[in-house]
Formats: structure tokens, sequence, C-alpha cells
């Protein structure tokens, strides 16, 4: 096997460990500033998580190369769809480079979600996002009530039960 064949294959592998689906993650409940978590719509305007301050937010990384984003960003928007009107909102930040893709995977996969962009990672780093994909899901009041890592079936079954717990909080 040649060398270039060699580096595409170890950079794959290392390409799918970074994006692995495993069993969620959470960590205890701290403020997140809302107001300094900024992102860029498609359009190349930005925002601020702010704007969403009284609503649950489930602030969700991803990218189009990440194998496990096609399963939990068709399953954010089903919740979107089906939560929106109790006051969640589904905040799909992309880590990609190129804006193109971006919209394309979002129209097929997520259409009813709100598609952010976060192309030189600042909110990434600034939450510590440790994997992709990672969603956080942040009560009312802005405080962050769980960050989940990666993503697989009983994760998201506890990420719902923890979103119509923070929905029936006022």
């Amino acid at each position: 096997m040649g060398s270039t064949v060699k580096g595409a294959l170890v950079a794959l592998t290392v390409l799918w460990g970074a994006c692995a689906s495993v069993p969620a993650t959470t960590s205890p409940p701290t403020e997140v500033d809302l107001g300094a978590v900024e992102l860029t719509d498609l359009a190349g305007g930005s925002h601020s998580l702010a704007e969403y301050r009284g609503k649950v937010v489930l602030l969700d990384f991803w990218a189009t190369w990440c194998a496990p984003c096609l399963e939990s960003l068709p399953l954010y928007d089903r919740w979107q769809k089906e939560l929106g009107d109790q006051g969640l909102v589904v905040v799909a930040a992309s880590v990609d480079e190129e804006d193109a893709p971006v919209a394309d995977f979002a129209v097929k996969y997520a259409p009813a979600v709100i598609v952010m962009r976060d192309r030189e990672g600042r909110a990434a780093d600034r939450l510590g996002l440790p994997k992709m994909p990672t969603a956080f899901l942040i009560g009312r009041d802005g405080r962050l009530i769980e960050r989940h890592a990666g993503f697989d079936e009983a994760g998201a079954a506890a990420l719902r039960d923890r979103i119509m717990s923070a929905l029936a909080t006022p």
C-alpha cells in the first residue's frame, strides 16, 4: 500500500474517531453567557444566543463530514417541529469551512432548525467543544442544563427527557 493511501486511511480513521457515536456525557449546570456566543447565519449576519433568552435552546455543533450528524440533525429537526410551539429553539451551528455544503445539508436533513455558522470555531472554543456532534441544552434562564458529546439513541432519549423538563419550567 502506498504512503498516500496509508495517509488517507489514517486521516479517515482520525476523522471518524473525532466524530464517533459515543454515549452522551453531561456537565454540571453552569452559567452560559449567551451574549458572548456569536454565530453567523448563512447570509453572513451576526447573531447572539441572547436573542433566544426565554426559550429552551438546543445548540448543536455539527459538520457535513460528521457521520453521526446524519442521525442527530434529522432527529433535532423533528423535535423542533414537535416542540417549537412550547418554546424549543434548535440552533444548528456548523463548523464547516465552506458555506455551500452547509446550506445543502441543512435543507436536506434539518429544514426546521435555525442553521448558523461557526467557521472559525470561536463559539465552539468558548464552550469547550469536545467532539462532533456536541449539543448544549440551555434553559430559558440562560443556564447550561446539559452537554451531550457524540450521539447515540440512549443519549438522545435522555436529552429529550431533559428538554421536556426544561420546557415545563417557566
